[in-house]
């Protein structure tokens, strides 16, 4: 009989996905829109030689937050023999050459500009961040409680990091108040104005993904008291994100816009739904976890126009040149998520029932 791994020998896989989340980001970040692509008029040689020099303290203090959590995480990855600096000259060499590569390859987009500064900011967060995880990964006893605290409150395995870093990235998702609380899509009609088809899409994606997130939050936690205790926070952290991000970014005429009449109404339904679903068993509650966030985001094929809508910038009062990226970026994470966590669900709690 095969001999069970402690907490100590299991492999742990959070800061792979960690990473593997922030080079995605990065990717889209850099390369967004992904279309008009035109070769370059020099050559390749010409194009690195000429990047331009051009820069905003404001764009480069967001390449180098941007690149920091990846440094972070990277540092984490590595086999666990490696000492301080090995670990850290290889974060940033391979930090160094994911932003050369995206820069040059920006040089096919004439909407991007190439940026020499950008490089160096990007290396610059990421050799932080890589100083900090490596330190983190060197000090044994942090990572002991660490590793503790994670096998004692959430499920095991590498579903269950990538559910803990799903419901990390579904949090950050919410710093765009341009998208409705517990949603997905943004409406661009006015908030005094009374639309039933749109009032009850409202309602039932609103609803849905309250259940939705609600049970996917209760399923990452290894112990139901838990599960109840995660998901108030869970919800509570939302909600204060929400507003906060709301106050700082929009125009005052806009802060109410991510809190329509149907939302308010969709979120009243999904607590009395979720306190009705929260005592069933696992396997159950995964299928309708699943359901649900699928509901949430098809619902709005209802009215195709909602899909398509993407809230205007001239909503936000920070003006700085990464606001297209930051939204464009959160409007793909909030369509994109429930159909990854039901996939991770599934992954998860579907095969185990079988």
């Amino acid at each position: 009989m095969k001999p069970v791994a402690t907490a100590s020998e299991r492999r742990n896989h959070l800061p792979f996905w960690v990473a593997l989340f922030c080079f995605l980001v990065i990717v889209y970040a850099s390369l967004q829109p992904f279309t008009g692509w035109v070769a370059p008029a020099k050559n390749l040689l010409q194009s690195t030689a000429t990047l331009t020099t051009r820069w905003s303290y404001a764009d480069a203090l967001f390449n180098v937050v941007a690149y920091l959590p990846f440094g972070v995480a990277l540092s984490a990855c590595w086999p666990v023999a490696w000492r301080f600096w090995p670990r850290w000259v290889a974060t940033i060499f391979f930090a160094a050459a994911v932003s050369l590569s995206l820069e040059m390859l920006q040089l096919w987009l004439p909407t991007r500009v190439a940026s020499a500064v950008d490089i160096l900011a990007n290396v610059l967060g990421a050799a932080a961040g890589a100083l900090l995880g490596t330190y983190l990964v060197q000090s044994t006893r942090l990572v002991r409680h660490l590793r503790s605290a994670r096998e004692a409150l959430f499920i095991d395995g590498a579903t269950g990091d990538l559910i803990i870093v799903l419901l990390l990235v579904w949090l950050a998702a919410q710093a765009n108040p341009g998208i409705p609380l517990f949603g997905a899509v943004f409406h661009p009609g006015t908030s005094g104005s009374f639309e039933p088809a749109v009032l009850a899409v409202e309602i039932a994606q609103t609803s849905a993904a309250l259940v939705g997130i609600g049970l996917f939050t209760d399923l990452a936690m290894r112990k139901r008291w838990l599960g109840g205790l995660a998901l108030m926070t869970v919800i509570a952290l939302a909600v204060l994100l929400k507003t906060t991000a709301a106050q700082w970014f929009l125009t005052p005429a806009a802060w109410e816009i991510w809190l329509r009449p149907g939302h308010t109404l969709g979120l009243a339904l999904g607590a009395i739904l979720l306190t009705a679903l929260f005592w069933l068993p696992r396997a159950v509650k995964s299928v309708i976890a699943g359901v649900a966030l699928l509901s949430s985001v098809l619902v709005s094929l209802l009215i195709p126009d909602l899909v398509t809508a993407k809230a205007p910038l001239a909503l936000f009062s920070w003006h700085y040149g990464q606001l297209l990226n930051l939204n464009g970026l959160t409007r793909t994470v909030a369509l994109l998520w429930p159909f990854v966590a039901t996939l991770v669900l599934l992954a998860r709690f579907g095969y185990r029932s079988k």
